[in-house]
């Protein structure tokens, strides 16, 4: 039976968050509201969790998976260790992330070595995020890894904006965060120095069309 959190007040977050933290841990998928959309959450660093996520949804082979990060730190400024993601950005999508992060910026850049396989699609490139939820954020903190992405639906239904319209089997534990937007993240592809707008979302980027 799935465990459900309805998600009130910023200052009621610090138990939710460490219950989320606790279930993605130990490789169980959560429903989390994410950019506008639910979306289904695991950890990134955990092939089980992975296999866990494709039993709940289903996908074709070789496409890849949203990857979330944690906002950029002090400790990722010029001169500090970056972490395997940002330090793999090319130039182009690196300004772009400094521009957009946390927010509602998807970038689809060559997946970092060290980077799980399965996270990957088929070409090599893989699709980051550092959401601008300030849940999310927290998530990601309390669970010390990057979190794969995606909607809570079945493949061919529409993504979900309220919580009664998530697909819940076989998921662990679904927070509900009230009505989203509805309005999905902008992906870009970014090759070299050239930047390609592959969805319209709830950002606008420079050079995409009105």
């Amino acid at each position: 039976m799935v465990r459900r959190i309805d998600l009130e007040a910023p200052s009621t977050w610090t138990g939710v968050v460490e219950e989320v933290a606790t279930v993605l841990r130990r490789g169980d998928v959560v429903v989390l509201p994410a950019e506008g959309l639910y979306g289904y959450h695991v950890r990134a660093d955990d092939p089980e969790a992975l296999a866990a996520l494709r039993r709940v949804k289903p996908r074709e082979e070789g496409r890849g998976w949203i990857v979330l990060l944690a906002e950029r730190t002090p400790r990722h400024h010029a001169g500090s260790p970056p972490d395997l993601w940002r330090s793999s950005l090319p130039p182009a999508a690196d300004a772009l992330a400094r521009a957009h992060w946390p927010g509602a910026l998807t970038l689809v850049v060559p997946a970092p070595r060290g980077a799980l396989p399965d996270l990957a699609a088929q070409d090599g490139s893989i699709a980051l995020r550092s959401p601008g939820s300030a849940f999310l954020q927290s998530v990601l903190i309390a669970t010390g890894s990057p979190l794969v992405s995606t909607s809570a639906n079945r493949p061919g239904e529409p993504p979900p904006s309220r919580l009664e319209e998530c697909q819940l089997e076989g998921v662990a534990l679904a927070v509900d965060g009230g009505p989203l937007s509805g309005l999905p993240s902008t992906v870009v592809r970014v090759d070299g120095s050239t930047v390609e707008v592959l969805r319209s979302g709830a950002l606008k980027v420079e050079g995409e069309a009105p």
